[in-house]
């Protein structure tokens, strides 16, 4: 019985290792072939997007409130502050639409459904496609710009300009000057200022 049991052991021992390493094979090819996945937006169509939503209006809102009050007032540097303040994000929110600005201050604010979405589309990064400089022709690109749009449940005719968006190239944002700045600082100053 026990040279029975010597000849079984090294015989028992020979599957489990091969069984192992089936095991392990199968789990590695299934790892090597699970494609990388990032997601990417127009950055243009999720301001877009956000600019059509009721969160921009609440904002829109308190900034004009503000700034008016600020506006009507006497005291020069807060009118120019006001001024500034609503000067700036204009421009900001310019370069967002027709350039390629950054969108992230617009995805902040619905940062908290980013990763579900993620999850559900199997990507593992969400990036600006302007800002994807590089992506190894392995990992799969994922266009989530209407899909990230949505979360800002836009109004109005949304989707019609969001496509009208998608087919102009953006303005690169070397060219978009300062001039648009300019102009805006001399109707406030002509309105606010008397000059």
């Amino acid at each position: 019985m026990k040279t029975l049991h010597r000849a079984i052991k090294p015989f028992l021992s020979l599957i489990i290792l091969i069984s192992f390493i089936s095991f392990y094979n199968t789990i590695l090819a299934q790892s090597e072939n699970k494609v990388l996945k990032i997601g990417t937006y127009d950055s243009r169509i999720i301001t877009l997007a956000y600019s059509r939503s009721e969160a921009f209006g609440v904002h829109m809102a308190e900034l004009q409130k503000q700034s008016e009050a600020d506006l009507q007032g006497n005291d020069s540097t807060k009118k120019a502050e006001a001024a500034y303040r609503m000067i700036t994000f204009q421009f900001l929110l310019h370069q967002q639409v027709f350039c390629t600005g950054s969108a992230s201050s617009v995805l902040n604010i619905v940062k908290d459904k980013l990763s579900n979405l993620a999850m559900n589309e199997g990507v593992k990064a969400i990036v600006s496609k302007w800002e994807l400089t590089y992506s190894d022709p392995s990992i799969e690109i994922v266009d989530l710009t209407m899909t990230l749009a949505k979360l800002f449940n836009p109004t109005g005719d949304f989707e019609n300009m969001a496509a009208e968006v998608g087919k102009q190239d953006p303005i690169p944002l070397e060219e978009f000057t300062i001039e648009e700045v300019v102009q805006m600082w001399k109707m406030f100053e002509s309105r606010y200022m008397g000059k």
